[in-house]
């Protein structure tokens, strides 16, 4: 990783976006993960933009009647990626559970042009997940929580695609599951060129 200024500027969109998506079910560390990536890029002067998808759509009712039920994120998202396109970024970190990646990646590409896809779902066992949202301490809703991620799981395994990239973080500590996304990443392997 090496020096960057802070990405093009004057309104200038990149050619390409490298969007690094990581996903998966409540209480794998999704959070965790991308702020302690985000904290790695900055402190190496790499420009890049996070956003948690998950806040992308929470409004009431929803879905929204007569839209299709990604659209209010699709929406949001196209509207804050242009405002960041336009600063000159071209590193995007999306988190969010995005269950059925085939379903999701089509209207997170329609917000945000040229996007290359990274895409890294986050994993663990049940116990894992039942211990780390019982201690987020969601109030009376753990259980609901729970039932939710386990859901979520099932889901997953039955809708991933062919080769989507893994990474379990049931053994390891937020920054050993960063080292491995950040691994897994095209858009920070060395290349020589300036960042």
């Amino acid at each position: 990783m090496g020096s960057e200024t802070g990405g093009r500027s004057g309104g200038n969109i990149p050619d390409t976006v490298d969007v690094l998506v990581i996903c998966g079910a409540a209480g794998v560390g999704k959070s965790s993960t991308v702020y302690e990536v985000s904290r790695r890029l900055a402190a190496d002067s790499m420009a890049h933009a996070v956003l948690d998808c998950d806040e992308l759509d929470r409004i009431q009712p929803w879905p929204v009647p007569g839209l299709p039920v990604w659209e209010m994120a699709r929406r949001n998202l196209a509207a804050v990626w242009a405002n960041y396109a336009d600063l000159g970024h071209h590193r995007l970190m999306l988190t969010g559970v995005f269950a059925d990646l085939r379903q999701e990646l089509p209207w997170i590409a329609e917000a945000v042009p040229a996007a290359a896809f990274t895409v890294v779902r986050l994993t663990a066992c049940l116990d894992v997940l039942r211990e780390r949202v019982t201690r987020r301490g969601i109030g009376g809703r753990i259980g609901e929580q729970l039932a939710r991620s386990a859901r979520q799981l099932e889901e997953i395994a039955a809708s991933d695609p062919p080769g989507t990239l893994v990474v379990d973080t049931g053994d390891l500590d937020v920054r050993a599951v960063a080292d491995r996304v950040i691994a897994l990443w095209p858009a920070l392997a060395p290349t020589g060129d300036v960042p």
